[in-house]
């Protein structure tokens, strides 16, 4: 069986410079961004695979297990590509969450 590595790389940087962006106003308030599903589906492997995650971060660290998520994985790593991303991750605890419509919610969790 082949594993595929970082699938998903190429969406994550197509959106680093919106997810900064949502990510600083996700501080105050719920953010949403909308994803198609083939914008998912051209890069999985999965037919019919549902696409969901939550990826929790705090202080830059994973909260919860993502690693039967892919493309909750490879959000995480493309997030420590972007300095300003690091810069906003330290005190800050966010969750990242993708439902089954490709909407994926950024939240601020920081009490």
């Amino acid at each position: 069986m082949m594993t595929q590595i970082n699938l998903y790389y190429p969406l994550w940087k197509r959106y680093l410079p919106v997810l900064a962006i949502q990510m600083k106003k996700a501080i105050t308030e719920e953010q949403e961004i909308n994803f198609t599903k083939s914008d998912l589906h051209n890069l999985g492997n999965r037919n019919k695979a549902d696409y969901s995650f939550s990826l929790e971060l705090e202080n830059g660290k994973v909260k919860n297990n993502i690693s039967g998520s892919a493309v909750a994985r490879d959000l995480y790593d493309v997030l420590l590509t972007s300095p300003k991303i690091k810069e906003l991750l330290q005190d800050n605890h966010f969750k990242f969450s993708l439902g089954k419509a490709y909407v994926l919610k950024i939240t601020s969790l920081k009490a």
